[in-house]
């Protein structure tokens, strides 16, 4: 193992992201729009990108994965995967969530606003100042994104917000205040932010790392059959 040699992934969107780096060089990255097809892709995409640069996941030192919030599917996906390697080769383990990812490189003295795809009508929203949470990891629907930003935001702060899913909301109640980032890296969650931000971080516990899914998953309990008299 090279104390040096780090690996990424992230699923907790329709990307599917993975980037290998040594120190603080990217070797090799690769991201790929699959929806829910996580569970046959994610593996094969590892191991492409190993192959192309001669590694192997003893090589790697540190993995960081994507815990969310994002696609139940996904995010379970990624966790589940890195835990498992870590949990083979001893290597360390960093998780980092997609609305820190989404986000990566922004700041000054805006509002940094980071949104993400939820489903059901909603989206994940959170909100930093500086290095400063003032609004948690939450689920909101669409159409109170923008009022709810507005209850954080002090009197004309600049606010950015970053996110493809950004796209859904009508920011027009804040007038010319907001400008959106939705480009790359800052339209999704990709695994090159997620180990730029792990880098400096603690190693997390790869026995307790478990995703953010922030709203709880919803699981249909099968039903009991009735009992004979």
């Amino acid at each position: 193992m090279l104390a040096s040699r780090l690996a990424a992934i992230d699923t907790s969107t329709a990307l599917g992201s993975v980037a290998l780096f040594e120190g603080d060089r990217l070797v090799a990255d690769d991201a790929r729009r699959v929806s829910n097809a996580h569970g046959e892709s994610l593996l094969p995409m590892v191991s492409a990108l190993f192959d192309r640069v001669g590694w192997s996941a003893a090589d790697v030192a540190r993995w960081v994965v994507g815990i969310g919030p994002g696609s139940f599917t996904g995010v379970r996906i990624g966790v589940a995967t890195a835990k498992g390697i870590v949990l083979a080769t001893g290597a360390e383990i960093v998780g980092v969530t997609s609305l820190d990812a989404v986000t990566y490189g922004l700041g000054g003295d805006a509002l940094v606003v980071s949104a993400v795809a939820a489903g059901k009508g909603e989206i994940f929203v959170q909100a930093r100042r500086g290095d400063r949470l003032v609004l948690a990891p939450t689920h909101i629907l669409i159409a109170r994104v923008a009022a709810s930003v507005a209850e954080v935001a002090a009197p004309d702060e600049r606010i950015v917000v970053a996110g493809e899913a950004a796209r859904e909301v009508d920011w027009s109640p804040l007038g010319d205040r907001v400008a959106l980032e939705l480009t790359p890296p800052n339209d999704l969650p990709r695994a090159a932010s997620l180990a730029a931000i792990a880098r400096g971080r603690a190693p997390d516990d790869a026995d307790t790392l478990e995703p953010m899914y922030v709203r709880a998953p919803e699981i249909t309990m099968p039903r009991a059959a009735p009992r004979r008299p």
